[in-house]
């Protein structure tokens, strides 16, 4: 089954680029569907790569080798290269750390495969029609090397409903795992994503080393991650904000796990169920040392890039221009189409408006288990700045 490019389109497949377009297409194979391995040629007849073909995507091709000797048994080699990242996993993980990444797409060169772990517990999302077509050989591999839970979170574009949740193995909801030996609750049929944001590990560990006595915020904080963090690295007082009380209530029982209980009784941490634009907005000056800002993705698509923007813009003056002098603020976006050095222009257009001095300590990115391909900079979706405010200017 061959995809032909046109000519002199074959420049990216040359850079290793994994994604091919359906502007770049000259032809394609008869009675190719949506999932099927192709080979990719240029438009004379070069072998470039091997890939997965998508009909309903701009992205035509999702390319996975670029060795023209690997066509051979399919199970084998998915089960081989797949027993190759899970070993480099192991290998990058911290001590006493059960929660990680195994899977990340195209930065693992497995495109549309996202597989999330959780002690004994394995959550797929299958993004593309290829990977789709690799689900049942994908379940065989988890089950194979001893996951005792293995379910998928699949999307339902047809239906109020946004995901439907696929047992395989097993039925446990919830599972208790360990990052740098803290516990944590990972609600995987209720919760976002897979049931966790394991990317944040790194990010929260350097939150740790700043707690100490400090009066912390976290916004959209979710499950709490930050905050147990923080509780655990002896901070003063930390709100936990979010609009969702079910979110609040795992962050709580995610402090109790940890010991915790104490801080809830006594109200050195407490959960805000607010809207975090509002409390921003209304919150008194002054009053917190650090403030964390990791809201959801503003944009999944190009076109509302200068939207997102605006709404980065704002929670970040808020903050910049309430927390308190020489306080910090650790500040994210997830947004893919929202690149760093975009992401860096905001923040000085949040800084110069509210007229206050900022200097930039820590450039922050997303968990060694969801590295990115040198040849694939659109890997790289988590940004984040931890920036000191010195006062006003």
């Amino acid at each position: 089954m061959v995809i032909r490019l046109k000519k002199n389109k074959e420049k990216a497949v040359l850079n290793f680029h994994p994604w091919i377009f359906s502007g770049a297409i000259e032809s394609v194979g008869k009675g190719i569907t949506s999932g099927d391995t192709v080979a990719v040629h240029s438009f004379d007849g070069k072998f470039l790569a091997f890939g997965h073909f998508d009909s309903g995507s701009q992205i035509r091709v999702r390319l996975f080798s670029f060795d023209p000797n690997q066509d051979g048994n399919e199970k084998e080699y998915w089960f081989s290269k797949w027993k190759s990242i899970l070993q480099q996993k192991k290998d990058l993980l911290p001590k006493d750390t059960t929660g990680f990444r195994l899977f990340h797409s195209e930065g693992d060169g497995v495109p549309g495969i996202i597989v999330d772990v959780y002690e004994r517990t394995a959550v797929l999302q299958l993004k593309t029609a290829g990977a789709l077509r690799l689900q049942e050989y994908l379940v065989s591999f988890l089950d194979e090397i001893g996951f005792e839970v293995i379910l998928e979170k699949r999307e339902k574009a047809d239906s109020k409903k946004t995901e439907e949740v696929i047992f395989y193995k097993g039925n446990a909801s919830e599972t208790i795992f360990k990052e740098n030996g803290i516990q944590f609750i990972a609600d995987s049929t209720k919760g976002q994503k897979t049931g966790f944001f394991l990317d944040q590990r790194e990010n929260r560990s350097l939150l740790g080393k700043y707690s100490k006595d400090k009066v912390i915020l976290n916004t959209f904080a979710y499950s709490g991650a930050f905050s147990v963090y923080a509780m655990l690295n002896g901070a003063k007082i930390v709100h936990s904000l979010d609009i969702s009380k079910q979110a609040l209530d795992l962050c709580e029982r995610n402090l109790v796990l940890n010991g915790l209980s104490n801080c809830i009784e006594e109200q050195t941490h407490k959960s805000l169920v607010l809207d975090c634009f509002d409390y921003l907005k209304q919150m008194e000056s002054n009053f917190y040392d650090i403030i964390i800002l990791d809201p959801p993705a503003f944009t999944k698509n190009i076109s509302t890039v200068m939207q997102a923007s605006r709404g980065y813009k704002e929670i970040n003056m808020r903050a910049i221009s309430k927390v308190k002098d020489g306080g910090l603020v650790f500040t994210f976006s997830c947004s893919q189409h929202i690149s760093f050095d975009l992401f860096k222009k905001i923040i000085f257009g949040a800084a110069k408006d509210v007229k206050k001095k900022v200097r930039i300590l820590h450039h922050l990115t997303q968990s060694p288990d969801h590295g990115y391909s040198v040849y694939h900079p659109e890997g790289e979706y988590l940004k984040g700045l931890v920036i000191q405010v010195d006062g006003e200017i």
